[in-house]
């Protein structure tokens, strides 16, 4: 028996039988070799079943009997539909014209949207796509695969980091991400590189010019490091000299710490007096009460008074004492110590640049003088030792 796809193609009856003994019928039918389908009776004297239309024609060849009646109810199937189409020509070319419109239009490029590019960018991606044939009005078909495009705009924009391409339906969705390109170099005059002070050399890197000196050489102030000027002697050649030098210094910081501090301390209690002025006459109007702190903190505080947009020589002022007391803090010597030390480590990197490191640190001299803890600190130090020199004529 076919299946049901090819039967759709070449079409199907359905038959009614009807009358008294109807299953006789259906005898006949299997006797001639007909396959019937979809067999369904319905009440006593009704039969439904279905039948391929190749074999409507050996069905008409059994012969019918007055005591049952058979009817062809639905058709169905591919022949049946054409057949129907052929009738309606008209409508179904319009349908068919719609659809194959609808498709072509659906398979075009209809929008470009550039994302994340600056003007400049923009246009030479555009100049880039329209090369590649991508423009408005052209068909997905003839266009390079999404990749493709994506790799040759990358190759061809040296500007352009990353892009990425989407396509949804109709529109292509260019994400650009640019280079961030690093400012040029300012332009050098020729130079040596010299050293700030003496020092001994811990580290160079050397980008152009000559090194004179090497790790763990003694270098003086003034000293040149790396020479501008390559070539011979007889005809050296004037260069801009870039590098950095590295180098342990030395430093001695003098700290003094009194062994015995005394600050004022605000308890937190206060009272407050408003007064109105005018040029140098107060007029107190708030806050009677007579300040009976013994230590405190005044502050005061004014404010203009304005007419429209005129500013009057009248003043709200408040004026707060915050109460205080005297406070006495005693060190140790082991504590006035330790904070000299900090004192001297925050003095001593105070005036050198972020990448400087302290190797280590000695106490010299410590002492004991007029209640204060003085003490002298040697400090070896790594820093940049080098700074640029530009050549003059005659060097």
């Amino acid at each position: 028996m076919r299946n049901n796809w090819t039967s759709k193609i070449t079409g199907i009856v359905q038959v009614k039988v009807t009358g008294i003994g109807p299953e006789r019928y259906l005898n006949d039918c299997m006797r001639k070799g007909i396959p019937l389908k979809d067999i369904k009776k319905v009440g006593e004297q009704c039969i439904l079943f279905k039948i391929e239309l190749t074999d409507l024609k050996r069905l008409r060849k059994i012969p019918r009997k007055k005591i049952y009646k058979v009817e062809f109810l639905s058709r169905k199937g591919f022949p049946f539909q054409l057949k129907r189409a052929i009738k309606h020509i008209g409508f179904v070319t319009g349908i068919l014209t719609f659809v194959s419109l609808l498709f072509i239009l659906s398979n075009m490029v209809w929008k470009i949207e550039i994302v994340g590019a600056s003007p400049s960018v923009e246009y030479k991606v555009m100049k880039e796509l329209n090369s590649m044939g991508i423009k408005r009005g052209v068909t997905q078909y003839s266009i390079p695969k999404l990749q493709e495009i994506q790799k040759k705009l990358q190759d061809k924009i040296p500007s352009i980091t990353w892009v990425g391409v989407k396509l949804y339906g109709t529109t292509f969705h260019f994400q650009v991400v640019e280079k961030k390109l690093p400012k040029p170099d300012p332009i050098l005059k020729p130079q040596h590189i010299v050293a700030k002070e003496k020092a001994i050399v811990t580290g160079m890197y050397v980008e152009k010019g000559k090194p004179l000196v090497t790790i763990n050489d003694f270098v003086h102030k003034g000293q040149i490091l790396v020479s501008g000027l390559l070539g011979t002697e007889e005809n050296p050649i004037p260069v801009p000299a870039v590098g950095e030098i590295m180098g342990e210094v030395w430093r001695e910081e003098y700290v003094t710490v009194p062994i015995h501090t005394n600050f004022q301390l605000l308890s937190g209690k206060s009272k407050r007096n408003y007064f109105i002025r005018i040029g140098k006459m107060k007029i107190k109007y708030w806050g009677f009460d007579k300040n009976t702190f013994k230590r405190y903190k005044d502050e005061k505080q004014e404010y203009q008074i304005k007419f429209l947009k005129w500013k009057l020589p009248i003043y709200l002022a408040k004026n707060t004492q915050f109460e205080s007391k005297e406070v006495t803090r005693t060190y140790t010597k082991e504590d006035a110590k330790e904070v000299a030390l900090k004192i001297g480590r925050k003095d001593v990197m105070k005036d050198l640049d972020k990448d400087a490191k302290i190797l280590s640190e000695k106490v010299l001299h410590e002492s004991i003088d007029n209640g204060k803890v003085n003490i002298r600190i040697f400090y070896k130090i790594n820093e940049v030792i080098s700074k640029p020199q530009t050549i003059v004529q005659g060097d």
